[in-house]
């Protein structure tokens, strides 16, 4: 990041550099949820119903790499941007190198848990017969190649913070590019259901770990990862680890909330109900997606001010993200219930007995966006000004509230229970976090 990057982000009017880093963040993620959409396509329509509640059965487990990539990645992020904005460049570098070490070491250990456990975690769940197969497929060649997910996901969130936005969002449309191809080739060609899927997934990821490395080792970045960054240093371990919970929270929470909700399904519904909540995530992932490109976003503004004491820029661009996920969300919301027959239609295709099951979920589910997106911006807000303490508390109370709200209100109401337990969790959190904000200071 040059001199001229950290007095841009100092200096210059907000409204310039929440486009500046929200826009492209936006697209990237635009451009993700899209490729993730089509991704959800090819199963709904190439391998069917069994396809998508295998997928919905496998990718949670799967998604542990996300949430311990996006650990790494925003915890150096905020870290390295405060330290910039302090002035301490030889500090910023270092964490960036311990962070690549530390991928190394979490995927080490990690994809060797999953490749080995994956079958059982899945029987657990309730899965069996063709779909126990497509899910166990699925789960073996994810965590077979599960470095690449993790060093992609850490090492984009640096990249950006390099002042490089811009690049990042090529890299990203790059990558999906390069998953809807491999989709193609590995399901419609040559037909390896889910084990496509996923080695195509996993190639992407690859894809975008390598060209979002790249940068780091050239002369181009004042953060260039050298053998010396590369020793682990433990104190900054754990700052990284201790700042970037909240965001390994926020991810667990997604794969732990689509977990349970597909335990609650196959409790009190069949099958046929973990098929339509698979319509109802990869379209909610559309949406999802791109309020994380809003708190991605302003995220090295908020770090990089806090650590310069300009407080009152740290607390305007974060009403200025709030008001724009606020107003996405429910444009969301009146185009979801506008087009739920669309929405089926594309990730199942003319399927009767699908059909109707789905479109309940969905008029159930969604009425609880707005919140969902202010929590994700409210989370990454706490964690970008070093509140980790709040941002763990946001994010962990999600965990532990979602799986209150769905096993009792499945209990109580059924199916219909669990299509509405994360709208009112989601609900009740959102008046906790405005609580939080009104107390939280910014004062070192």
């Amino acid at each position: 990041m040059s001199e001229a990057s950290h007095l841009s982000l100092k200096e210059d009017t907000l409204g310039r550099l929440f486009l500046r880093y929200t826009i492209p963040t936006i697209a990237a993620m635009l451009v993700t949820g899209v490729y993730v959409a089509i991704d959800g396509m090819f199963i709904g329509h190439f391998i069917g119903e069994s396809g998508l509640a295998g997928i919905m059965l496998g990718y949670p487990i799967g998604s542990v790499l996300y949430a311990l990539g996006a650990m790494v990645g925003m915890g150096a992020s905020a870290l390295v941007s405060i330290k910039l904005g302090e002035g301490n460049e030889q500090q910023a570098r270092n964490i960036v190198g311990n962070a690549l070490s530390l991928c190394i070491v979490i995927s080490l250990l990690t994809c060797t848990l999953g490749v080995v456990y994956g079958e059982a975690m899945l029987r657990w769940l309730g899965a069996e017969g063709e779909i126990l197969q497509m899910a166990s497929d699925y789960l073996f060649w994810y965590f077979s190649l599960g470095a690449f997910p993790i060093i992609s996901m850490a090492f984009s969130a640096l990249l950006r913070n390099d002042g490089q936005p811009n690049r990042v969002t090529l890299i990203m449309i790059l990558g999906g590019v390069l998953n809807v191809v491999l989709d193609w080739l590995f399901i419609v060609v040559i037909p390896w259901e889910l084990t496509g899927a996923a080695i195509a997934t996993m190639l992407s990821q690859l894809a975008t770990a390598l060209l979002c490395l790249q940068h780091f080792f050239s002369d181009r970045s004042q953060l260039r990862i050298s053998w010396q960054t590369l020793r682990l240093r433990w104190h900054d371990v754990g700052q990284i680890c201790q700042l970037g919970f909240s965001s390994f929270l926020m991810y667990l929470y997604l794969s732990v909330v689509l977990t349970l909700h597909n335990k609650a399904l196959l409790w009190v519904g069949k099958p046929i109900h973990v098929a339509a909540y698979g319509i109802i995530s990869y379209t909610e992932a559309f949406f999802y997606l791109v309020f994380e490109g809003i708190a991605l976003g302003i995220q090295p503004i908020t770090s990089y001010n806090t650590g310069a004491g300009r407080h009152d820029r740290v607390i305007a661009v974060r009403n200025l993200a709030f008001a724009t996920t606020l107003g996405f969300a429910l444009v969301g919301v009146v185009f979801i219930y506008s087009q739920p027959d669309l929405l089926v239609y594309l990730f199942a295709g003319d399927n009767p007995a699908l059909h109707p099951v789905a479109i309940n979920g969905i008029q159930h589910y969604f009425w609880g966006l707005p919140m969902e997106g202010m929590l994700l911006v409210g989370a990454t807000y706490f964690q970008s000004i070093n509140r980790a303490r709040e941002a763990s508390m946001l994010s962990g109370g999600k965990l532990i509230l979602i799986s209150l709200f769905i096993f009792g209100l499945a209990k109580l109401l059924g199916v219909n229970g669990v299509w509405i337990a994360l709208p009112l969790c989601s609900s009740v959190l959102t008046i906790w976090m405005f609580y939080a904000l009104r107390r939280q200071s910014l004062k070192p």
